[in-house]
């Protein structure tokens, strides 16, 4: 599989583009300040990750925004790039009330709102690139006055930054630490998800509500360490003196939580509150509060990539930096004694050590937890323990059969990883790691010698030739509480393979599957309700794709029928820039899929955002041409986007200035080792920030409804200013219920739609339009809504 950078050519577009804007003087110094030109600019930022991803279902001859200002091609000639270009320059200098409409209306901040609406928030990439075309297309754009805000520096450097630990980064340093798996009292807030991640450095904020549940984690573990004392002491405090053994287990102690040595100021202070303790309370609760106070600091719950000054302009990250960032990269947990003691003596700042290091931790078992948590997000599987299956239609969908099904991807990943396996395997093996009783479940003959978690290597003849789309965790998550959906399974390929987001249906659409009716199939059904015009802009990009799923059922199992009809699993891929092609069934999609350039370069992107923790479009910039390049070499291994970041300039280097007050990049401190963590950090994200978009989204309130109604609410979409939810509202009994669903709001409502909403003191309550007021037996509806935080 080879995969370029550029899918469109260029030539026709610039010649154009440059000829209309040289008599406005636009645009024609760019080249040469080190700047894109505008059609480079337009077709990199602006087409391929706005126009045609978000844009173009609506925004086109036959979408429900075919009467706008604002038409589109998605023709992937070099005419149509060009009349895209000058369509959306004309739009750029529209006005309303001062504001540029092309800002306005994706925001939903138009006076007249936007019919699909939010589609962008003003802190996301698209929004930055569309306000830099604006100024392009009005003349207001100065290449030399100042930096590109989408560009990434020439050396390839990244931006500096200070980024907290996630939760899961979090639980395995402090089970490192501690030599032992810790459980925590409490159960943190959740970490906000951007894009699908949570690991996301930008939305990693420290709230109040955070801080205290540190602040009890802290002390739990500190009450370990103090029950067992003799673990941790490195010294006998009877023999070398309590104030002594005391300095001693703060440095070692202390180094292993800072990952670095103390500087000597740290040292101090902390050796400083164990004498202010030890003098009332006595040696071993000294101990127990210097642990809770570093387990508290900055400097264990953050890790900093600030560097230092190398003389040509940038920040040469530190060893410990080094050590820090790679054992995350890969394990997900701080550095081992061989790489600590590598990072002490500086001898990873050789770059050919650096790689030997990262080929030494890719070896190690436990890496392979960070490509489970990787599959689990980009595919958004992670969810199968909690998404709603009808009981009586599937009962033997157990808690266990999710966790086997989890299983089977996490050891197919895991296995092509190891063994030098392809994005293409990926998508089309037949290869795949069953239990007996997955196997039995899936109607598949699984013969041979379980491996230590009783899984059993084997072949599949139910979805043979379609990889991972055929694993029942995608199948399950992807799906309805009592059907299939060509929706949610479309809508995964087109966002999760394509990068091709979907705007949320407009507000006034019925955005409800279809009601069951027994003389319609799946497909036939979907057919009708996609064909109103409103709806059948964004259906025609995910149904075709979704349809070629039907041979398995919302809970994963082949099914040779639809009820008493006849599968039709033929489909199509449209409106890419180079994948439109018919396909036959899963397998057919799947070779589709597993051959595509866009596919490839989808998956390198996913796999950036995940491995550096950011969605900046510097920060990808920066990287994801270096990596793709990598993957292109190595015809799409798994593997060799690893070893090409950690090779890359971005893995050393770092750019930029951090706000005064942020933490020294020697480690050194001017806080209080026992201050509240919320004080700011200089994060990409204030941690000081009180509202806190990852707390519980039901407040801490029991949401309500009727008896015989049961609803999941998903987040399809969360940023950090808001989110987009979908609520599914199940009538599990055997009369029709007039539905209600009363819930808590952890921000501003809005935008809903296919329901009616009423305040009720902190409290919404929600109930149906008109069209879906009352759900039929074992029938589902749904309704949506978009909150600012």
């Amino acid at each position: 599989m080879k995969i370029s950078s550029d899918t469109l050519p260029l030539a026709l577009t610039l010649a154009l583009s440059a000829l209309a804007a040289c008599g406005r003087g636009e645009g024609d110094d760019s080249g040469d300040q080190g700047c894109d030109s505008d059609p480079e600019f337009f077709e990199r930022h602006v087409w391929k990750p706005v126009l045609a991803t978000r844009c173009i279902s609506c925004h086109s001859s036959e979408g429900a925004a075919k009467a706008t200002r604002m038409v589109l091609s998605g023709d992937n000639s070099e005419e149509a790039l060009a009349a895209n270009l000058a369509t959306l320059r004309e739009v750029a200098r529209l006005e309303s009330e001062g504001q540029p409409l092309l800002l306005l209306k994706p925001t939903n901040e138009h006076p007249q709102m936007h019919q699909g609406g939010a589609v962008l928030t003003r802190d996301s990439p698209e929004y930055v690139a569309l306000e830099q075309w604006v100024a392009r297309a009005t003349g207001a754009y100065d290449c030399e006055g100042g930096a590109d805000a989408l560009a990434c520096d020439q050396s390839g450097a990244g931006a500096r930054r200070v980024r907290r630990l996630d939760h899961r980064e979090y639980q395995q340093t402090l089970d490192a630490l501690l030599r032992r798996a810790f459980t925590a009292p409490v159960t943190f807030a959740p970490d906000d998800v951007i894009d699908g991640y949570s690991n996301n450095a930008s939305a990693l904020k420290v709230s109040p509500l955070l801080a205290g549940q540190y602040r009890e984690a802290a002390e739990a573990a500190a009450d370990e360490i103090a029950a067992d004392l003799a673990a941790f002491l490195p010294c006998d405090p009877v023999s070398v003196g309590e104030p002594e053994c005391a300095a001693a287990f703060i440095k070692d102690f202390g180094r292993r939580a800072y990952r670095r040595p103390l500087s000597a100021a740290e040292q101090q202070r902390y050796e400083d509150l164990f004498k202010e303790f030890a003098a009332e309370d006595g040696f071993a609760p000294a101990i127990r509060w210097v642990s809770a106070a570093i387990l508290q600091s900055p400097g264990f719950l953050y890790r900093t990539e600030l560097g230092r000054a190398d003389g040509q302009g940038h920040y040469a990250l530190t060893p410990h930096e080094l050590a820090a960032e790679l054992s995350y990269l890969i394990l997900g947990a701080s550095p081992d004694d061989q790489l600590s003691q590598l990072a002490d003596e500086g001898a990873l700042s050789d770059p050919e050590v650096l790689v030997a290091e990262a080929e030494r931790l890719l070896a190690d078992p436990t890496s392979e937890r960070m490509l489970h948590r990787f599959a689990e997000e980009w595919l958004k599987i992670g969810r199968l323990p909690l998404v709603t299956r009808d009981p009586a239609l599937f009962p033997d969908l157990t808690p266990q059969l999710r966790a086997d099904m989890l299983g089977e991807t996490r050891k197919l990943f895991g296995a092509l990883f190891r063994e030098g396996g392809t994005l293409g395997e990926l998508l089309t093996t037949s290869q795949t790691y069953l239990t007996p009783a997955l196997a039995a479940y899936y109607g598949e003959a699984a013969g041979g010698q379980p491996d230590p978690d009783g899984f059993i290597k084997t072949n599949r003849t139910r979805g043979a030739g379609a990889g991972v789309l055929a694993h029942g965790s995608l199948l399950t998550t992807h799906a309805l509480p009592t059907s299939s959906s060509p929706i949610h399974r479309g809508l995964v390929v087109r966002e999760r393979l394509f990068c091709q987001h979907m705007p949320p249906p407009p507000p006034a659409v019925n955005a409800s599957p279809p009601p069951v009716d027994p003389a319609l199939s799946t497909r036939d059904r979907y057919a009708q309700h996609s064909s109103d015009p409103t709806c059948a802009g964004c259906h025609k990009l995910i149904d075709p794709i979704g349809f070629a799923f039907e041979h398995f059922d919302a809970a994963g199992r082949w099914r040779p029928t639809d009820g008493v009809h006849t599968i039709d699993d033929s489909g199509e891929v449209s409106h890419t820039q180079s994948t439109n092609a018919a396909f036959q069934g899963l397998a057919g999609l799947a070779a589709v899929l597993g051959d595509s350039e866009e596919v490839a370069a989808c998956y390198v992107d996913q796999w950036s955002r995940f491995a550096i923790a950011s969605a900046a479009p510097g920060d990808l910039a920066c990287v994801e041409e270096e990596l793709l390049g990598a993957f292109n070499a190595a015809e799409g291994r798994l593997d060799s986007l690893v070893l090409a970041l950690v090779r890359s300039p971005y893995f050393r280097l770092r750019t930029g200035q951090i706000a005064d007050g942020g933490l020294d990049p020697t480690g050194d401190t001017t806080a209080d080792p026992t201050a509240d963590t919320t004080g700011d950090t200089t994060t990409t994200g204030d941690p000081t920030d009180t509202a806190d978009p990852t707390e519980d989204p039901t407040g801490g309130a029991d949401p309500d409804a009727p008896p015989g109604i049961e609803f999941e609410r998903k987040v399809d979409s969360m940023w950090p200013a808001g989110e987009c939810d979908t609520v599914t509202v199940t009538n599990t009994s055997q009369a029709p219920i007039t539905w209600y669903v009363v819930l808590t709001l952890q921000g501003a409502l809005v935008n809903h739609w296919n329901a009616v909403a009423t305040p009720e003191g902190d409290r919404t309550r929600f109930v149906g339009a008109d069209y879906n007021a009352t759900i039929q037996p074992n029938n589902s509806t749904s309704f949506g809504f978009c909150l600012e935080y």
